[in-house]
């Protein structure tokens, strides 16, 4: 069985093994399950923008999201059932309130903040998707939050910037509860690891690593010194930082980059004009010399459409849609 369970996921960002927190928290539960298994980063853009992650295969079996391959995981080892009769219930009354109060601020940091979405997040998962395929996925997915958001409303007339700092209230309680809880202990729960430890890994440790600005959420969770204990200590016994990988991943980006501007630099019009005197282009008729201006402003163009492209698939570059209300007036 062992060979056969493959989780896939988003590929890390922030010193972190994902990105995604979803991800964060099914690769962190299956560590503790000590379930056999191989963690497969999907960094292939049309695999990341047609199938859902966290994605689980088993044999012929597909698990796609954390909610059905926790259950998968639960059926072969369930190690919450390690808990006492009494901390077991209280496992799950936490984790309840940690799912309604503290992740819908934190995905209202993600998706719905203008800066930090823009900055951090588009930017993050843009590095991954091609233009238009990034403006799709990210949008849909923003779309998504949104949506199950204002879901736990039953007026339609509630605006989400008027509910937005009830949430963030809500979620700074939350992680108060869980601080008081958790004190000097090493795990939430009889120093024994849980599913709520796999979900505050998973979300909090995004929250304190990724260049969120300004943000309520981050500066609250930085003045809980356990809390930022508990995902440090999580990550070095299970996800130690491999420093080599790291600066792999930079130097892949790196030369990303130099590679784009190569070419733009290769098809710029100060490269072409730029030419030693022993150019054999001196020698060119004045027929050869206008091709070459025709030549040079397509190439201009096609790098000036490249980098627009490029701009919007990191998030340099966003489009804010403004609604208004439009009365028509029907006249006799």
């Amino acid at each position: 069985m062992a060979e056969n369970v493959i989780l896939h996921v988003w590929p890390g960002e922030w010193e972190l093994p994902s990105l995604d927190p979803e991800c964060l928290t099914v690769m962190c539960y299956l560590k503790y399950s000590q379930i056999e298994h191989t963690v497969q980063v999907v960094d292939k853009n049309w695999d990341l923008f047609k199938n859902p992650l966290p994605r689980l295969t088993f044999k012929n079996e597909v698990f796609i999201g954390i909610d059905e391959i926790i259950d998968f995981v639960k059926q072969k080892k369930n190690v919450d059932l390690f808990l006492s009769d009494k901390s077991y219930p209280d496992m799950v009354a936490i984790l309840c309130l940690f799912k309604q109060k503290f992740i819908p601020a934190f995905n209202s940091l993600c998706w719905l903040d203008n800066e930090n979405t823009f900055n951090v997040i588009r930017r993050a998962y843009g590095k991954y998707l091609w233009f238009p395929f990034s403006l799709i996925k990210l949008r849909a997915m923003a779309d998504n939050v949104k949506t199950a958001i204002m879901s736990n409303y039953r007026s339609t007339h509630v605006q989400f910037e008027s509910i937005n700092q009830h949430i963030i209230y809500e979620s700074k309680e939350c992680l108060n509860i869980i601080s008081a809880k958790l004190g000097q202990n090493l795990f939430m729960f009889e120093n024994k690891p849980s599913l709520l430890d796999a979900y505050l890994f998973g979300y909090l440790s995004i929250l304190n690593k990724a260049p969120f600005a300004n943000s309520i959420l981050k500066s609250h969770l930085s003045a809980s010194s356990n809390m930022c204990s508990l995902i440090a200590r999580i990550q070095i016994e299970n996800f130690p930082i491999n420093k080599k990988e790291i600066e792999g991943r930079k130097a892949q980006e790196l030369a990303k980059r130099m590679k784009f501007l190569s070419w733009l630099n290769f098809f710029s019009l100060k490269s072409w004009s730029r030419q030693s005197p022993s150019s054999p282009t001196s020698k060119l008729t004045e027929l050869e010399e206008w091709e070459k201006r025709k030549q040079q402003l397509a190439a201009f163009s096609i790098a000036l459409s490249a980098m627009l492209i490029y701009a919007f698939a990191i998030g340099f570059i966003r489009i804010d849609i403004m609604k208004t209300d439009v009365e028509y007036v029907e006249k006799n």
